[in-house]
């Protein structure tokens, strides 16, 4: 999948079509290619990282 930037936001992620409770359920899961900013709590997420992570997840 092609993302718009290479770092992103969860809720910028669900404007591509994946779930909110979904995104916000893979925060827990160890390995996660994404972090907190400081202050917010908003996760951000490396999206390079993230597909490889999915297609990881996958393979599974």
């Amino acid at each position: 999948m092609q993302y718009p930037k290479p770092i992103m936001s969860i809720t910028e992620l669900t404007t591509l079509g994946f779930n909110r409770e979904t995104l916000k359920q893979y925060t827990y899961i160890k390995g996660f290619p994404g972090t907190k900013t400081p202050g917010g709590g908003k996760w951000i997420v490396d999206t390079e990282e993230f597909e490889k992570w999915r297609k990881q997840r996958m393979i599974k």
